[in-house]
């Protein structure tokens, strides 16, 4: 019988921290700046909201996204959908 292994008070602490005492990450984000990167965000995400998602494509233009219907945070990435935009990224990037 399968049985959940993950600790159900995980989000607790994000969501107990006040919004004034979560520090700035968007100078951090900006440092991808130079770097391809795909974001992947599951359509009923709690946690990665879709304003920080439209956010994350307006700081970095040529960012690559999905958002992938029926999941949650996160997708397991074994989605179809997943897979290939995972596959047409990795082909793409030039080193």
């Amino acid at each position: 019988m399968p049985r959940l292994d993950v600790d159900p008070m995980i989000g607790e602490a994000v969501r107990a921290t006040p919004v004034a005492a979560a520090p700035d990450l968007w100078p951090l984000f900006a440092a991808l700046s130079p770097i391809p990167a795909l974001a992947i965000r599951g359509e009923a995400s709690d946690i990665l909201s879709v304003a920080t998602f439209e956010r994350m494509k307006r700081e970095k233009p040529d960012l690559e996204t999905l958002a992938v219907p029926n999941r949650g945070h996160t997708p397991l990435l074994e989605e179809p959908e997943c897979v290939a935009a995972i596959d047409a990224f990795l082909r793409g990037v030039r080193y």
